[in-house]
């Protein structure tokens, strides 16, 4: 316990400001349930008795009594027998620096603003007298009044304090801030939360809160409150038909990419495996019991998703009336074509039916590849597997990824969404490489119309595409690839989709080599200099973590070394207010831009705070395309990433 002489050096040097004075009149059998404290606060009870539960810790109010606790404190007010009558006084002191190095140790170890206790006074008659005044006085709402407040209430404290350190046996206890952050997690998970948001809604420092859930749990806070989302994403999977992305949104992932690797790091599969199978083994459950949902929150923030296209807006939820038309439009052509069905490309598992080779159609044929022994050949995909009996002549691809894949290939698709935020209905950097290939949409609302258009003999899409699967497979046998998975992965399935898995290797091989010569010759050129990949959007600045997919080029393919504030993050990627950007202390900057951005982009630039950036003034902030780092997580792009990286660093084009 904290004495009376170590307190007070803290309340004089402490700015303090009262915020707010309410009254209130609880009848018998009323409540107060999980209140959390907005700052930290005296409760003071006039008359009337009551149970008094504050983080667990019980206090029995009979007529006057004091109660104090810090900033996200939960309070209950319980067990009411006759009209309660209390008073809550909320106020924020915040030590003035500089100071003692001394008095800075016992403010950080023994905070006494957010120290909790509660006692019933000796003398309570000149306690209620000021508490009276300070409430009178509030209710004026003058600045002259306000003063007044804030004086009556240095002397109201001074009391509580001399009478509470009277008493023989009075305890004070430090506020249990990890069952704090955990109540203020479970409350706000859908939100974007960062350990400095939590830090700041706890009034706790950053270091300590992280030391103590350590102690405690032997996790992070933030490992915590994935936890926290994982189980309630695993609830939604299970007992509703609700999208991945709406999920994701709904447990504070801004976009599914992130959710579903997050979701498979912490599970261990991914989301579609999960919700399909049904069923929940120990290792996929977190190892801890977490609370009740709450409401949820949607935050459309997101890497490579957009919501704007060509100056129209898409909802947040797709049109079901498209896929229901499309459907019966469907059903009536296939029944009327079915003697005179084209060929196809194989047996799908996942409910793509093939249907008998007709003798009308024959015009293809001449057109086969001859590497015969590439097939049959036998896809595995996230829908079962789909056999191919020979090279499919028009692919659709429902991911602007896979048009890269398919073109290092020397293929190309004869249809493919487009990425939103494009201005361009394909890849610019792939435009002279493509011919004649028909727009499908975009990935996140494929024109089902138009792919039943181009009569494709094989459709490729992703998760994303969950909804309206079953329709694609009535068009053409479709092979489900994870959205999440490493392009080398993909680029092999792609291989062995055109016949081509030897291509795909040497593909493979020379990435490898080129990036193994760059990861030595980077290393020798920036010894420790600390890189970092950021990306400026409404809301602040994201600031991608190595578990990214393009951060990961950087930091796993390259070697380059990452900030020691960007390397703690668990999730692929967090975001910072601009003011917070300095903090990350990189030494070098890739500045993620696109169209859709480039107002805010050229809004911070133009700030002091971004002058003001070592980076910055060093010259050593460099543009780069969010389409290409992005969106199209292709071999080629990959390969303009690296060559982006060593012309920035060691001038070679």
């Amino acid at each position: 316990m904290m004495t009376l002489l170590e307190q007070l050096p803290l309340w004089n040097h402490a700015a303090i400001r009262v915020l707010d004075i309410r009254r209130s009149i609880l009848q018998a059998s009323e409540s107060v349930q999980g209140f959390r404290l907005p700052a930290s606060a005296f409760l003071f009870a006039v008359t009337g008795e009551a149970r008094i539960v504050i983080d667990g810790i019980e206090h029995i109010a009979d007529r006057c009594y004091v109660c104090h606790a810090g900033k996200g404190a939960m309070v209950d007010i319980i067990q009411v027998e006759e009209p309660f009558d209390y008073y809550f006084i909320f106020y924020k002191a915040v030590l003035v620096l500089p100071t003692r190095k001394e008095l800075l140790r016992v403010y950080n170890d023994n905070n006494p603003f957010h120290m909790h206790y509660g006692f019933a006074p000796a003398y309570p008659l000149g306690l209620l007298t000021r508490m009276e005044q300070m409430h009178a006085y509030w209710l004026l709402d003058g600045e002259l009044e306000k003063f007044h407040v804030r004086a009556l209430f240095h002397h109201l404290v001074y009391d509580l304090l001399q009478q509470l350190y009277a008493i023989e046996g009075a305890t004070t206890i430090q506020p249990d801030y990890v069952t704090q952050t955990i109540h203020y997690m479970e409350e706000y998970y859908a939100d974007p939360l960062s350990l400095q948001d939590l830090a700041h809604a706890l009034g706790c420092n950053e270091r300590k809160l992280q030391r103590l859930f350590k102690e405690k749990l032997r996790i992070g806070p933030m490992e915590y409150l994935i936890q926290i989302r994982m189980n309630h994403a695993q609830t939604m999977l299970l007992n509703t038909n609700v999208p991945l992305k709406i999920i994701a949104e709904s447990v504070g992932y801004g976009d599914s990419y992130y959710f579903s690797r997050a979701f498979k790091k912490h599970c261990g599969v991914s989301p579609l495996y999960f919700r399909q199978n049904r069923r929940i083994s120990a290792s996929y459950m977190s190892r801890y019991s977490i609370g009740s949902a709450n409401n949820v929150s949607y935050n459309n923030d997101c890497d490579n998703h957009y919501q704007q296209v060509d100056g129209g807006v898409f909802g947040m939820n797709r049109s079901k009336s498209s896929v229901l038309a499309v459907s019966l439009m469907l059903s009536l052509i296939l029944l009327l074509s079915a003697c005179s069905t084209g060929n196809s490309v194989g047996n799908n598992s996942g409910g793509a039916s093939p249907t008998a080779a007709s003798s009308n159609n024959v015009s293809s044929s001449t057109n086969a590849p001859t590497a015969q022994p590439a097939y049959p050949v036998v896809i595995k995909h996230m829908k079962g597997e789909t056999t191919l009996e020979q090279h499919p002549s028009k692919i659709a691809v429902l991911d602007t990824k896979f048009v890269d894949q398919l073109v290092t290939l020397n293929e190309q698709p004869a249809g493919s969404v487009k990425a939103a935020a494009d201005k361009s209905d394909f890849p610019a950097y792939l435009m002279d490489k493509l011919t004649d290939v028909k727009l499908l949409g975009t990935r996140d609302e494929p024109n089902l119309e138009a792919i039943l258009a181009m009569e494709p003999d094989l459709i490729i899409c992703t998760e994303f595409q969950e909804e309206v699967y079953e329709s694609l497979s009535k068009i053409a046998p479709t092979i489900m690839l994870d959205f999440n998975e490493d392009w080398r992965d993909t680029l092999a399935t792609f291989g062995k989709i055109v016949g081509k898995s030897e291509e795909a290797n040497v593909v493979l091989e020379q990435y490898n080599e080129k990036t193994t010569k760059l990861k030595a010759e980077l290393k020798a050129k920036l010894g420790d200099q600390t890189v970092a990949l950021i990306r400026p959007r409404d809301e602040g600045i994201r600031i991608h973590a190595p578990g990214h997919r393009a951060a990961s080029i950087l930091y796993n393919d390259l070697g380059l070394s990452a900030p020691e504030q960007v390397l703690a993050q668990t999730d692929t990627a967090y975001q910072v207010p601009l003011e917070a950007l300095p903090e990350v202390g990189a030494d070098h900057y890739f500045l993620v831009q696109d169209d859709m951005f480039k107002a805010i982009v050229e809004e911070f630039q133009q700030t002091d705070t971004w002058k003001n950036i070592d980076a910055v003034k060093n010259n050593q902030v460099y543009d780069v395309d969010s389409n290409v780092w992005i969106a199209y997580y292709g071999p080629i792009a990959i390969n303009m990433v690296v060559d982006r990286v060593a012309e920035v660093f060691l001038g070679t084009p």
